[in-house]
């Protein structure tokens, strides 16, 4: 005998009711994924001394990806689960950021905006909060050049030749982000603390840092920093990155030639600058006003071109070392537009001591030991160029020079260390100076003999 199954009232309202919750749950989810699309309402651009930027006013704080492509010069901009059309011109022709553009994203949830930029030059992006509204800001860094300091008198310049280490990025910026998660501002600054300690035991050389802990400075800044300590070279240690993991190697960089040409001509169409430029020469130059263009376009094209050879020399003797400790991608110097390599006055250097995107680089840059090889070479290399280059009134250069040097003693100078710093003994000094004890008096004249 055949059972059929039992018919119990109120089956159908039980079935009911699952269905309008199940309809509940439907919309709520659709009412989140509506609610959760970003509109972008708006897009300003805006300029400054420093750069340009371009704000996103967004109805919601969203995510965002970004990369940079070349020819033409674009920034490509992906913000997650947004909506939004946009098309900006540039007003004039010397603008950075040309126009602004959608263009199809990897994704429909998503909006892509296309910066079309005159040039590729450094540029960060966050986020903002505003009392408007939430922003996200691109903001390039497109400075006016470093202008050199030139005076119409001898300034006293210190014993020391200072290198300068700039610790690439910091902070907020982060730099490239290696495979297993490794942070390019770590690196960075853990090899420019090794290269400052090695500077710093060297008698005649002396390195200070553009930052010594994890904060965020300018590139455009870093010169700045540089000049003010006074540096006779700039070094900025970076790590490259590539979007697949094959490229490997360093390279070493200095500034666009074409770059240098282009903000030099700026900086002297920039008269608001020139007593900057030339601090006490301008009071020699005051009155003959109709030289006054033509004397600025020789000093300072006179300070550019050596500041250029100085950039390339040592980069040269950089990647002669370099390729001793680890595989070059860049077996010869390299140019790019970068903020930080503006200094008209400063011979500057960019290394890149490896591919962070690159697996086994990646591990050898979180090497202690292999840190400390990529710091010594590149000591080894700036000593061998400032053996030949001296800069005039260093230490160095009177080392340089034949027959016995002329020393005045400073206050608080010990014969032990006037023999370090001239890396002799204490026993020469005596001897040449006829010196029965070791007692000294500011303002004494000691001569000191060749080592």
């Amino acid at each position: 005998m055949q059972c059929s199954k039992p018919y119990r009232f109120g089956d159908d309202q039980v079935l009911n009711r699952l269905n309008l919750w199940f309809c509940v749950i439907l919309l709520s989810i659709s009412l989140f994924s509506f609610s959760a699309v970003a509109d972008v309402k708006d897009v300003k651009v805006e300029s400054s001394a420093s750069g340009s930027q371009v704000l996103f006013k967004l109805s919601k704080k969203s995510k965002y990806s970004h990369f940079t492509l070349k020819n033409p010069n674009r920034v490509v901009l992906d913000i997650k689960g947004a909506t939004g059309t946009l098309n900006y011109r540039a007003k004039g022709s010397g603008e950075l950021i040309k126009r602004i553009r959608n263009s199809t994203p990897k994704t429909k949830q998503d909006s892509r905006f296309v910066l079309e930029v005159a040039k590729l030059v450094d540029y960060e992006i966050t986020h903002l909060s505003r009392p408007d509204g939430s922003y996200i800001q691109v903001k390039f860094d497109d400075p006016q050049p470093i202008s050199a300091m030139i005076t119409s008198g001898q300034t006293e310049r210190d014993d020391d030749i200072i290198i300068a280490i700039d610790a690439g990025h910091g902070g907020r910026d982060p730099g490239s982000i290696g495979p297993q998660g490794t942070y390019e501002k770590n690196i960075t600054l853990a090899i420019a603390k090794k290269l400052q300690k090695r500077f710093n035991a060297e008698p005649g050389l002396r390195a200070v840092l553009t930052r010594d802990a994890d904060y965020y400075i300018s590139p455009s800044k870093r010169p700045l920093i540089a000049r003010k300590k006074k540096a006779d070279l700039l070094i900025s240690i970076h790590a490259d990155a590539f979007h697949t993991p094959q490229p490997r190697g360093a390279s070493v960089w200095t500034i666009n030639n074409g770059r240098a040409q282009t903000e030099f001509a700026r900086l002297l169409e920039n008269k608001s600058r020139q007593s900057e430029l030339l601090a006490g020469a301008n009071t020699v130059i005051a009155e003959s006003e109709d030289d006054n263009a033509s004397f600025v376009r020789t000093i300072l094209d006179m300070t550019k071109d050596a500041t250029r050879k100085s950039s390339y020399d040592a980069s040269d003797y950089i990647i002669s070392e370099l390729k001793k400790v680890t595989k070059m991608h860049k077996k010869e110097r390299q140019y790019a537009s970068l903020a930080v390599l503006t200094a008209q006055d400063i011979p500057s250097i960019l290394v890149e001591v490896g591919f962070i995107s690159n697996p086994t680089e990646e591990k050898n840059l979180n090497w202690s030991k292999y840190r400390q090889r990529l710091a010594d070479s590149i000591f080894t290399a700036v000593s061998k160029y400032f053996k030949v280059y001296p800069p005039d009134g260093s230490l160095w250069a009177r080392l340089n020079k034949t027959g016995d040097i002329k020393h005045v003693v400073k206050a608080g100078e010990s014969l032990y260390k006037i023999a370090k710093r001239y890396d002799i003994s204490i026993a020469q000094i005596k001897q040449a100076n006829n010196l029965k004890r070791d007692s000294l008096k500011p303002n004494q004249t000691l001569l000191i003999p060749k080592g």
